[in-house]
């Protein structure tokens, strides 16, 4: 039987795991330190990026691009100059975190001076010529261009420094110069040893922190447990109970022969001493637990693969009926007929846009062609309005026969841009049916007839349901397109007026809508 150990001094296990601790808490600290400077260095830098490009660009609202080359031609002198230099220079002063803002206009011989908000010099006149610093070169082909850079990081004469430069763009849509900001990173350096100052203090705190409650814990959790266990371990075997067919086992457990002279050896002596008696029970045990484990194993095993089968189905089903719902329904309309069945569904929208096309002479198409190859052909063309829809933001909302039905601006706002993009759908779909035609023996041309204005949108049936719209707006539309023209794409007046700046239009041309009497309406260029 073994004897005890001394545990006292550096052979102690307290003393052992409260070295470990330091040097664990140490290692922590160093590293949380490194992380949050890195960190902390990133973000304020981001931040005074950001702030950079916020002042490029409320000083680019400052500037009036037209009237650059009358400062160069009249100075300092010319009309708007000084007020502009003076919403300038309160930008900077309200911004401390800025060193300097300047408005360059960049030509092949170099920064010509526009606007130099120095509080230390005003020497400087409009249109001084600064030729361009070597390490600015790479990026003159860029700015001559109007083009945006990467921010720049320099560290010169005039300090370190994180410059951003930003176009600014005449109403001809002309780079006439650009506005420099330049944030000095000798800040950025004193927030750095500030926050890093700040880090330390915490981390001796924490290191402080962590020693003392890993002393408290290790102490009340395992030292002194440990030695209670190992007393009573070595009280209990005192009865020297010996089972013949423990003998072997115990033999074992008594080779390894533990030899770390802490309070482990210790519980090994006692646990060596204890197995004596109990470890073929101890192995009987185990043996019953391990055969009821695997047991419980297997059906949670078997369980969890029935669950995640039927959970997969039931996966599969519910993304099945979800994209047949959205194949027919719009989107917002799906979830609330998902959320809300049996409930009538319909929308007034104040702004939308229709459109109506067909083919030209379709009855007489359809006259020399079998039920197959018509259905095949219309199957094609449609199918390429439709992936259009898709890709444009379009809503297509039924075909009939070889007529197509779709809209835009669905939205409560009357502010809205769907007529521009129902114009630039009706020219993808006439250079679809170009396409197609290009590879079919049978060539088709199509009418297109777009209409803007409020109507009615909802769902009819409980089933077999589709989406639909009514209105006038619907009707005209349809006028629109049986008075167009074939390949061209025909507009009312409502649809004119929210579009001509965007388009070209034919002059206007009268024709006449039931209910509605004379209307002009007009055609695409």
């Amino acid at each position: 039987m073994h004897e005890s150990v001394n545990t006292k001094g550096i052979n102690s296990l307290r003393v052992r795991i409260s070295l470990l601790l330091i040097f664990v808490a140490i290692v922590l600290s160093v590293s949380v330190s490194f992380t949050a400077l890195a960190l902390f260095t990133q973000h304020t830098r981001t931040e005074h990026l950001r702030t950079a490009k916020g002042v490029a660009m409320i000083a680019e609202g400052l500037i009036d691009a037209d009237s650059i080359e009358n400062y160069k031609r009249e100075g300092k002198t010319s009309l708007g100059y000084e007020e502009t230099f003076k919403h300038l220079c309160e930008l900077q002063k309200n911004i401390p975190d800025i060193k300097y803002l300047y408005v360059y206009q960049i030509r092949q011989d170099g920064c010509h001076m526009i606007f130099d908000v120095d509080q230390e010099s005003d020497s400087w006149q409009v249109d001084d010529l600064i030729e361009f610093d070597p390490t600015f070169l790479p990026f003159v082909p860029d700015l001559l261009q109007g083009k945006e850079i990467e921010p720049l990081e320099s560290n010169d004469a005039w300090g370190w420094l994180l410059t951003y430069y930003h176009p600014v763009f005449d109403s001809k849509g002309k780079c006439q110069c650009y506005v420099g900001v330049d944030i000095s990173m000798d800040l950025l350096k004193a927030y750095r040893n500030r926050f890093l100052i700040r880090i330390i203090i915490l981390s001796l705190i924490f290191v402080t922190i962590i020693i003392s409650f890993g002393l408290i814990i290790t102490t009340k959790m395992l030292v002194e447990p440990i030695n209670g266990i190992s007393n009573y371990a070595l009280e209990f075997v005192s009865y020297k109970a010996n089972l013949d067919g423990m003998k072997n086992c115990v033999s074992k457990i008594k080779n390894l022969k533990i030899r770390t002279r802490d309070e482990v050896e210790n519980l090994y002596i006692s646990f060596s001493n204890m197995t004596e008696n109990t470890v073929q029970n101890i192995i009987d045990i185990h043996r019953m637990q391990e055969e009821r484990i695997q047991m419980m194993q297997r059906y949670n095993s078997e369980l969890e693969k029935k669950v995640e089968e039927r959970t997969y189905e039931l996966k599969l089903e519910k993304e099945k009926s979800e994209n047949l719902l959205l194949n027919i329904l719009p989107k917002e309309v799906a979830k609330q007929l998902t959320d809300n069945p049996g409930h009538t569904i319909a929308q007034d929208f104040p702004n939308a846009t229709v459109l109506f096309t067909d083919i030209v002479g379709f009855t007489k198409i359809s006259g020399n062609m079998n039920a197959h190859d018509l259905v095949k052909m219309l199957n094609k063309m449609i199918t390429l309005f439709d992936e259009r829809a898709k890709r444009e933001g379009i809503e297509k909302i039924k075909t009939i026969g070889d007529a197509y039905m779709a809209c835009t601006g669905l939205v409560k706002e009357k502010d809205n841009d769907g007529a521009v993009k129902m114009i630039a759908f009706a020219r993808g779909l006439l250079a679809d049916v170009e396409q197609f035609n290009k590879i079919s023996p049978i060539q088709i041309q199509i009418r297109l007839g777009i209409n803007t204005g409020n109507l009615v949108a909802g769902v009819i049936g409980k089933s077999k349901f589709i989406y639909d719209i009514w209105g006038d707006t619907v009707n005209v539309a349809s006028r629109m397109e049986s008075t167009g023209e074939p390949m061209k794409i025909h507009v009312s007046e409502n649809t004119y007026l929210q579009t001509k700046n965007n388009y070209s239009f034919t002059e206007p041309k009268g024709i006449e809508v039931k209910g509605k009497g004379l209307m002009n309406t007009y055609f695409v260029n």
